[in-house]
């Protein structure tokens, strides 16, 4: 059993020195630059795709028949966070063991205490999932319950006069209504189940994608994600895996 080292380095504006390959093409109207250079045993690419004002970047590093790509883009998922797509290729005739916790992220940038930009793993984000899922449906039901108090009651009002318009009184009559209140009964139910329902597909989502440790066999392929805390003045990072 071994482990692999690759380095992703997520530099979109490096000089990559003399010895490189440039390949430009159109996909679908998107404009495609990929850039390829050896450092060491290791092939790597960084691929820039233009689609409009939008500028994205795949990263690519190839080692003894394991490649590995990267996607770095910014999203709000129960917070700010940098997600890092991964995809993870062995076709060499070696396993390999792969374990997020060996992930070793360092940032650049206007920032303090850069410690504090990690790969998350995957049980402490779960918490931090639960926590807010739970926290929502909490203010759900709080918010059903102000609602049902102005919507389960019927008012009217009445106005008596003395015929001569001298005088009149009015008064305000409320009362419960049994009708109204099974309305928003199965409302309130209905939204509920639904809220319930998409906060257990997010929760599917995250852990079917989110990276796990995992060994990869033969000619096996590993995808996933995993996220880092966001800051708006990083401006780029390494992540290491050994």
């Amino acid at each position: 059993m071994k482990k692999f080292l690759f380095l992703l380095v997520f530099l979109p504006l490096a000089s990559f020195g003399q010895d490189i390959s440039i390949n430009e093409y159109y996909d679908n109207g998107k404009k495609i630059t990929e850039k390829t250079w050896q450092e060491g045993e290791q092939t790597k690419t960084l691929v820039e795709i233009v689609d409009g004002e939008v500028t994205s970047y795949r990263y690519y590093i190839s080692q003894n028949d394991v490649e590995v790509g990267a996607n770095f883009y910014y999203v709000k998922d129960y917070g700010k966070y940098f997600k890092v797509d991964i995809s993870i290729i062995n076709n060499s005739d070696n396993r390999y063991n792969f374990n997020p916790s060996d992930i070793y992220v360092n940032v650049n940038g206007d920032v303090k205490k850069k410690e504090k930009y990690y790969a998350i793993s995957y049980d402490e984000y779960n918490k931090k999932v639960k926590r807010r899922q739970n926290s929502n449906a909490f203010w759900l039901a709080f918010a059903q319950g102000m609602s049902n108090t102005g919507t389960t009651y019927s008012q009217s009002n009445t106005t008596y006069s003395d015929g001569y318009g001298y005088g009149y009184a009015t008064t305000n009559t409320t009362s419960y209504s049994p009708a109204l209140a099974q309305m928003q009964g199965r409302q309130n139910a209905e939204d509920m189940s639904r809220f319930q329902n998409e906060q257990q597909e997010r929760k599917n989502f995250i852990n079917e994608g989110y990276l796990k440790n995992h060994t990869l066999f033969p000619n096996t392929q590993l995808e996933g994600y995993f996220l880092i805390p966001f800051h708006k003045k990083v401006t780029d990072m390494m992540c290491p895996n050994t």
